[in-house]
């Protein structure tokens, strides 16, 4: 069922989001560090047999729901080098493998759209997993559907169970994947879907130690409430110029969370804040909020209040309880 929204707002805030998804297929420019780990890629397709694709427009639907996923991990190579396809997974000790990001992508969007941004993550020691969703992508059968997000927080939970199973059945990555130290993270409609599956009770998934929501805003989940029960730490980023989802929405769940809970506000940033100023911010914080609730590194939040208090650029709202 989906949840109650006026007609008249469902379409705006589609347009808007498909506009706003659509601006990621230009290059984006995030910092550009090399960091200590070289970029790996591969691409799977996973089928989710037990839920079914809706119908949408001149698609007739489907009994199952599809999802084309990029995996970025670290690999063997240089560093400093251009992403590896099929490269081998860096090994690492069982207490040292790299946490797993299941990462949603924005409306009219898609999961290799944000792999410049993503590939930042990954070279300071995390894996990630980037779907594309079966209807929320620009090249939907049908044209994209702002109202199937409700399905999506599913999706990041069953995308988060096929990652593990590929890890634990393949040599390379069983070494490298952490099945335990996990965090969820979106942009935009890819944030609504993060803020369903580490905030909402209608489809919060335990095993997410951490979430990260950039630009986005909470929407009703049938079912389900937000805040209700426990949830993971929680950080928000958010352009205080964003004229699609307005800063208000990252304002209000940072209001609704429970400590431990960060909020990066960019000053003068629109609703795709990956260009510079800002999207060295957005990338930094973000890894220094996983390093912290991930990795265990006691040092990041005082990395988070260097990188997330730029003059002219950012501020950080910060609760630790």
């Amino acid at each position: 069922m989906v949840p109650r929204m006026p007609s008249i707002l469902r379409a705006r805030l589609a347009a808007l989001l498909l506009t706003a998804g659509l601006a990621l297929l230009a290059p984006v420019a995030p910092a550009t560090a090399a960091g200590p780990y070289a970029v790996g890629k591969r691409s799977y397709t996973f089928v989710d047999t037990s839920r079914p694709t809706s119908a949408n427009g001149t698609f007739r639907g489907a009994p199952t729901r599809t999802l084309q996923t990029l995996l970025l991990y670290p690999a063997k190579g240089d560093p400093a080098g251009p992403v590896l396809d099929n490269a081998p997974a860096l090994a690492t000790s069982k207490d040292k493998r790299f946490p797993l990001i299941v990462f949603s992508h924005g409306f009219g969007a898609s999961g290799p759209a944000y792999q410049p941004v993503l590939q930042q993550l990954v070279r300071r020691g995390y894996v990630v997993a980037a779907p594309t969703f079966p209807l929320s992508n620009g090249a939907a059968p049908g044209g994209a559907r702002l109202v199937d997000y409700v399905n999506q927080p599913a999706d990041v939970s069953f995308v988060l169970r096929s990652v593990l199973r590929v890890a634990h059945d393949s040599s390379d990555l069983r070494r490298s994947v952490s099945s335990r130290r996990i965090g969820a993270a979106g942009h935009s409609l890819g944030a609504i879907t993060t803020l369903g599956v580490a905030t909402n009770s209608c489809c919060v998934d335990r095993r997410i130690r951490a979430a990260v929501a950039w630009s986005g805003i909470e929407l009703p989940f049938p079912g389900g409430s937000a805040f209700s029960g426990p949830t993971p730490p929680l950080m928000l980023v958010h352009g205080d110029a964003d004229r699609t989802v307005p800063f208000a929405g990252s304002l209000s769940a940072y209001a609704q969370a429970p400590a431990p809970k960060a909020l990066v506000r960019l000053l003068g940033a629109p609703h795709v804040p990956f260009g510079p100023p800002w999207g060295s911010v957005v990338t930094a914080a973000t890894a220094d909020w996983f390093d912290r609730w991930l990795k265990r590194d006691r040092g990041a939040l005082a990395r988070l209040r260097t990188d997330a208090n730029v003059s002219g650029v950012a501020t950080l709202g910060l609760s630790t309880g």
